[in-house]
């Protein structure tokens, strides 16, 4: 990715027992994103959380929720992850699940492949 243009993050906030394709709907994002070149793009399960049902999902033992939240980060230029957005519009429409997909500028300070990935 070029840091001359302007950089976002795509950020997707879904449910981890949301499936599209046979499979979670955030493991299918990210292999869309792969498959389209994005930058990057990270997973992150959440421990709690409550959204558009005010639903608290929790993991504590005694806890009925078993759909803890994740969010999906990916980053790359601004004008890719619009163009990528209406592809997860697309899968989250497929899973029949709700969730929430923004997007936020920000400046790259650094971005480098370590030494182990240097050909």
């Amino acid at each position: 990715m070029k840091t001359e243009n302007k950089a976002g993050i795509l950020k997707i906030y879904v449910g981890e027992s949301d499936k599209v394709h046979g499979r979670p709907l955030f493991e299918e994002i990210v292999f869309e994103a792969r498959k389209e070149g994005m930058a990057g793009a990270t997973v992150f399960k959440g421990i709690m959380s409550f959204g558009a049902s005010h639903s608290v999902h929790t993991m504590k033992i005694f806890a009925l929720s078993g759909d803890l939240p994740v969010a999906v980060e990916i980053v790359d230029t601004i004008e890719k992850l619009q163009d990528f957005a209406g592809r997860v519009n697309e899968l989250m429409d497929q899973s029949k699940k709700g969730g929430l997909v923004i997007l936020h500028e920000v400046d790259i300070l650094r971005y480098e492949m370590g030494e182990k990935y240097k050909k």
